[in-house]
C-alpha cells in the first residue's frame, strides 16, 4: 500500500485556515516589534545632551562680570549724583532765585517738571536771605504755579481716598468715598477719611 501521508510540518501548517494563518502572523509580527523596540530602549540615546562644565564656568563668569558693571555703574551714578549735589549747594541765593524764576517762566516746559525744580532751587535759602527782593519774586512765582498743580493732584487722590484707623494705620478694606460699617475693627475703629496732600508731590 502507498503511504499518503504527508509530513508533520506541511501538514501543520497546510492544515490551518487563513484567519488563523493570518493571525500566526499578525503575531509573530508584533513579537519581532517588540523585541526590536526593547534593542533600541536598552541604547543609550544618542540626542541626550551631556553636561558641558566649561559651559557652567562661563556661565558663572559672566554673571559675576555684569555685576560688576552694575556695581560700577551704580558707583558712577553715585559719585555724579553728590558732585551735583555738591554744586547746587554751593549756589548763592540770588543764583538760585535767578534760575527759579527762569525755569518757571520758560515756555513749552513741563508745569509740574518746572514747579519741582523751582522747589529744588528754593527750599534750601535760609530765613535770613528770603527777604531779598529777587527770592521773593521767585517765591511769590513758585506759589502760584503750585496751587493749579495741587488741584489738579488733590482731584487724582480724591478717587482713592483711603480710610484711617484710630491706631493711626489705614484700612486694608474700606476707602473713604465706600461705607465704613465694620471698617477699621481691629485697629481701634474709624478715625476719619486719609488726610487730602498740602503740597505737590516731587520726586
Amino acid at each position: 500500500m502507498g503511504d499518503d501521508r504527508t509530513p508533520a510540518g506541511n501538514q501543520g501548517w497546510e492544515g490551518l485556515t487563513f484567519v488563523q494563518k493570518a493571525g500566526t502572523i499578525v503575531l509573530l509580527s508584533s513579537m519581532f516589534a517588540f523585541l526590536v523596540s526593547r534593542g533600541f530602549d536598552d541604547q543609550p540615546s544618542r540626542s541626550s545632551p551631556r553636561p558641558n562644565p566649561d559651559a557652567d564656568i562661563f556661565a558663572r563668569a559672566e554673571r559675576a562680570n555684569q555685576e560688576l558693571r552694575e556695581r560700577h555703574e551704580q558707583e558712577q551714578r553715585k559719585q555724579e549724583k553728590a558732585r551735583l549735589a555738591a554744586i547746587e549747594a554751593a549756589r548763592p541765593p540770588a543764583e538760585r532765585a535767578a534760575l527759579a524764576t527762569e525755569v518757571l517762566t520758560s515756555d513749552g516746559g513741563e508745569a509740574k517738571h518746572a514747579y519741582c525744580r523751582a522747589r529744588e532751587l528754593l527750599d534750601p535759602i535760609e530765613a535770613k536771605d528770603r527777604p531779598a527782593p529777587d527770592v521773593r519774586k521767585a517765591l511769590a512765582l513758585m506759589k502760584a504755579k503750585e496751587a493749579p498743580l495741587l488741584r489738579v493732584e488733590r482731584a487724582e487722590f480724591e478717587k482713592l481716598r483711603g480710610l484711617l484707623c484710630r491706631d493711626g494705620t489705614m484700612s486694608p478694606t474700606c476707602s473713604c468715598h465706600g461705607p465704613h460699617r465694620g471698617c477699621c475693627s481691629h485697629h481701634r475703629g474709624v478715625a476719619g477719611c486719609e488726610p487730602l496732600p498740602t503740597e505737590v508731590s516731587c520726586p
